[in-house]
């Protein structure tokens, strides 16, 4: 049996496709639009809309995302003079679907990594890291090493919880008081943790600490300028793609004329980690 993909087309439209796109090349260069695309003058956009800021659907709409890095994929078609689809796919499907030929572009808020680029082509566009959310009015924390001896809520398993330990251990060789560390199984935790005063902090992804605080109601704030952001969000293709080359230009313009830059700051992300130049 076929595994249905939705296809929704940024007109409002929604339709159902059957399994993989097979081995086409693509369509021929035409106008602005460069070759290889599914289908001719149109670019088809593999997502998971489930990421505010970067992605997420508006309200009643489950056809047409918004955020970052639909929008960007939208100024992107606008520079091929195409038209914008979307393949929806759940996260960890995302770079399946781009290898099976669904989409033809994967925008979709996925780290730039060895194992991604091994294969997949990637043009990276805005720097993350890890980001700090504490109590509306709590001004204690203003450098990395002022969480000595504060306690710091994480979603465990992941890199956050990594970075805290790295930290802590590093303050405990100094002499220094450790950080106390609250691992929870869930984010939304990590938030009634600092909310309720149990942790002085809590450490997230810095894009999606800016829905966090959106949410709390004026009771959380970011703290900025605790962590570095060493980690790339990409843009993917196909390796070895037609199209790789068309779409690092394209990420490329895109950044060198403001248009993400302004993108950045509309969801209240920070324009300065745009990434310009070489990858």
């Amino acid at each position: 049996m076929k595994k249905l993909g939705l296809v929704a087309m940024g007109s409002g439209m929604a339709l159902l496709i059957a399994g993989c796109g097979g081995g086409s090349a693509g369509s021929a260069a035409s106008g602005a639009a460069p070759a290889g695309l599914i289908r001719g003058g149109e670019v088809r956009f593999c997502t998971d809309p489930e990421y505010p800021p970067m992605e997420y659907f508006k309200g009643a709409d489950t056809t047409d995302p918004t955020g970052f890095d639909s929008d960007g994929a939208r100024a992107l078609a606008d520079l091929w003079k195409v038209k914008v689809s979307w393949q929806v796919t759940a996260f960890d499907g995302l770079m399946p679907a781009l290898q099976a030929q669904r989409c033809d572009v994967l925008w979709s808020a996925l780290y730039v990594s060895p194992e991604r680029t091994a294969v997949a082509d990637a043009a990276p566009f805005l720097r993350t890291g890890p980001g700090l959310i504490v109590r509306t009015g709590d001004s204690r924390i203003k450098s990395a090493d002022d969480l000595s001896g504060k306690t710091v809520a994480v979603q465990g398993g992941g890199a956050n919880e990594k970075t805290l330990h790295q930290l802590s251990a590093g303050f405990t060789a100094a002499g220094k008081a450790p950080i106390t560390v609250q691992a929870y199984p869930k984010t939304a935790e990590t938030v009634a943790a600092v909310t309720n005063g149990k942790a002085d902090a809590l450490i997230e992804t810095d894009v999606a600490t800016v829905d966090m605080v959106a949410k709390s109601s004026g009771a959380l704030v970011s703290a900025p300028g605790i962590f570095s952001a060493e980690t790339t969000f990409g843009v993917f293709t196909r390796k070895g793609s037609p199209l790789s080359k068309p779409v690092a230009a394209a990420v490329a313009t895109l950044a060198a004329n403001g248009t993400l830059g302004a993108l950045a700051a509309k969801y209240g992300l920070d324009p300065a980690r745009i990434h310009r130049g070489g990858a």
